[in-house]
């Protein structure tokens, strides 16, 4: 029986949620309280901030607009920006965030892993 395509899109949180509560109670389990509750709040701030780059930068490439304001205007209406429409699905947060983490990794090489 296949789930409804609606769910779809939930199950890819229900998968995030487990890896991040994971990691959080692997981290609990080992340290005091508050070194685990100031590790949850920067780990929320940190994932919040990563969502809502990725978000910014998927809206203002693929649309030229920001909440709905055009910011970059486009060749339609007499502007400049041709927008990229393949940023605005999904797969495109893969193609940012591997950006990103290239982009950190140039930037600080000490977050590159050890052979």
């Amino acid at each position: 029986m296949k789930p409804p395509k609606q769910l779809s899109v939930f199950v890819g949180l229900i998968i995030t949620n487990c890896i991040v509560m994971g990691r959080a109670e692997a981290y609990a389990m080992k340290s005091p309280p508050l070194a685990s509750f100031m590790d949850g709040i920067g780990n929320g701030l940190g994932y919040g901030a990563i969502l809502l780059l990725v978000g910014f930068l998927r809206e203002l490439i693929g649309s030229g607009k920001l909440f709905g304001i055009t910011v970059l205007e486009t060749v339609q209406n007499g502007g400049w920006y041709q927008p990229n429409g393949l940023f605005l699905l999904a797969p495109s947060a893969f193609f940012i965030i591997g950006l990103l983490i290239w982009a950190v990794r140039s930037w600080k090489p000490e977050q590159q892993e050890k052979e």
